[in-house]
């Protein structure tokens, strides 16, 4: 039995298609043959090495947001035939369409194989679009509802999104995308905080991960002003030119000497910064895809047994309210942030709610538990007899 994975992206390069491969390595171990059709937007292809799985690259650049929607359109229209082509010419027995760009080319390789399709959304796409152009977002919402009704099964990760497909009377299965045990390694908490330079009475205000617009780290910075000599800010991550301007705001803030700024690591190399973390912030701006959302990192800080601190979005907040693993923020500014950190310090609870946040991981999000539910969701599809497959 074949799989073929329908992408937006390259699987590996820029960064890895994290959700996309271990669903591909669920599969695999399941004892399935996994391929990967993806769509290479740049005009340049990704570098090509060895990987784990075989991947089919379709080189079809399209033009960026603003630059004609008749222009966009038929090149949409052009990569939609090819990605379509090349996922039935995999012969697939199964196919999982990840995200809305590459849903229409699912389609019509479901029409052609006859075959099952999943589709994974990641975000609410339509208000995702939104954010740049109000009028593709209006085409986006019309042709993901009228797509999603030829869909065999959606998977999505969180509840609010589910919940706009299951009123299309779709089925619909919640994934989390957390990591699974494996690559979650607890350091040493005393070490890693006497080797980044914290002393016994610091309260540690940390970051790990993508630096950019709307990830609140400004505020950040700016309710550090506000805060305590005690409380200190580690952030590690990238790009190198995002670090950079934060490095000078902490300055301008006058903060500098509370602020550790980090270059990019693997994941795997930062155990020891979440070790010195007391707790860790999530700070997206306020949209609609942000309240909808339920990120990754939400999930390694609880693998890492951090305590959050995230605005009170509908799914983020219910959810560290449930698990009572962090503290949620009203408003992303300085004033309710500094309140919220001040409140955290003189508590006393991080260390405890870190530790809820570790328990609810490992028994209601970690990989291993969400690899079983994609295995529930797959057997219960209905595969056609091979000769009528191809």
């Amino acid at each position: 039995m074949r799989a073929v994975f329908l992408l937006q992206t390259d699987p590996f390069h820029p960064k890895p298609a994290l959700r996309a491969l271990r669903e591909a390595e669920t599969l695999r171990d399941w004892g399935w043959d996994v391929s990967f059709v993806a769509w290479i937007k740049s005009e340049a292809p990704p570098p090509q090495g060895p990987s784990a799985f075989r991947v089919r690259r379709v080189h079809a650049p399209v033009p960026l947001l603003g630059e004609g929607l008749l222009r966009r359109g038929l090149a949409f229209l052009r990569a939609t035939r090819d990605l379509a082509t090349a996922a039935t010419d995999e012969a697939p027995d199964l196919l999982v369409a990840h995200d809305f760009e590459v849903l229409r080319a699912a389609v019509a390789a479901k029409r052609a194989a006859r075959v099952p399709l999943v589709y994974d959304s990641h975000e609410d796409w339509p208000a995702l679009i939104a954010e740049n152009s109000a009028r593709e977002a209006r085409i986006a919402g019309w042709q993901e509802r009228r797509l999603a009704k030829r869909v065999d099964h959606v998977i999505t990760v969180s509840e609010p999104i589910g919940a706009k497909f299951r009123g299309w009377k779709c089925e619909t299965t919640v994934l989390y995308s957390a990591r699974p045990t494996s690559e979650i390694h607890l350091a040493d908490r005393e070490g890693s905080r006497k080797a980044l330079g914290y002393e016994d009475g610091d309260f540690v205000v940390g970051f790990a991960g993508a630096l950019g617009p709307g990830r609140g780290l400004e505020v950040l910075l700016e309710a550090l002003a506000r805060l305590p000599d005690s409380v200190k800010v580690l952030v590690v991550g990238g790009p190198a030119e995002e670090l950079e301007g934060l490095r000078a705001l902490a300055a301008n803030r006058g903060v500098a000497g509370r602020v550790r700024l980090d270059p990019y690591r693997p994941f795997a190399e930062l155990a020891p910064h979440y070790a010195a973390m007391d707790v860790g912030v999530i700070l997206l701006d306020d949209r609609p895809n942000h309240r909808r959302a339920l990120p990754n990192k939400l999930f390694d800080y609880m693998g890492h047994r951090v305590a959050s601190v995230v605005p009170d979005y509908p799914v983020l907040g219910s959810l560290v309210r449930e698990h009572q693993c962090g503290w949620t923020v009203d408003r992303v500014d300085a004033d309710s942030l500094a309140q919220v950190l001040r409140r955290a310090q003189s508590s006393g609870e991080a260390s405890r709610r870190g530790e809820r946040g570790r328990t609810a991981y490992l028994e209601h999000f970690a990989w291993e538990l969400q690899e079983a539910t994609l295995r529930d969701v797959v057997a219960k599809l209905k595969f056609p007899a091979p000769s009528a497959a191809r």
